[in-house]
């Protein structure tokens, strides 16, 4: 994929493949939970290039209202924060 995800087609046939569960090691049938969460945005922080904006794409299309997404972009935050500042100490 060269963009992140931008159309719902995309997004639904990504989750259906089930690839944010695969980052935390769920089966497809498993849902996440919010511990699921606060590793996905810490992993999904540490990527880089067409992976990570592969699953920003996913993850933005959960929705705000959704408490994994809320979880996922504090811990993407956070860990995205703290490797700017150690780059810079």
């Amino acid at each position: 994929m060269k963009r992140a995800i931008e159309r719902f087609e995309q997004y639904a046939l990504l989750e259906k493949k089930g690839d944010l569960k695969k980052l935390v090691g769920k089966d497809e049938d498993e849902e996440l939970t919010v511990n699921d969460a606060k590793r996905l945005g810490i992993k999904i922080a540490n990527m880089d290039g067409e992976d990570k904006k592969k699953y920003v794409g996913i993850v933005n299309f959960l929705g705000a209202s959704c408490n994994i997404y809320n979880e996922i972009w504090k811990n993407y935050t956070r860990t995205r924060d703290r490797k700017e500042r150690n780059a810079y100490d």
